[in-house]
């Protein structure tokens, strides 16, 4: 079993991983949206790449609050 320090770390770096994934993923649509780009299947397809995104991140998330609760 490693060390408590070494998997909140490694769940950090999860965490800062994904919040960088969703903050492209973001931009990628905001320019996606901002040229006015009518294929809605493009659209859809960014915004549920975004949406598994933030559920990965919520998940995450909460594995790191039960491991620094105990």
């Amino acid at each position: 079993m490693e060390p408590r320090g070494y998997e909140l770390l490694k769940i950090e770096t999860k965490i800062d991983n994904l919040e960088k994934e969703l903050s492209i993923l973001f931009d990628d649509f905001r320019l996606t949206a901002n040229k006015h780009v009518q294929d809605e299947k493009l659209r859809y397809d960014k915004l549920e790449k975004m949406s598994f995104c933030c559920l990965r991140l919520l998940e995450i998330y909460r594995e790191y609050t039960k491991k620094l609760k105990k």
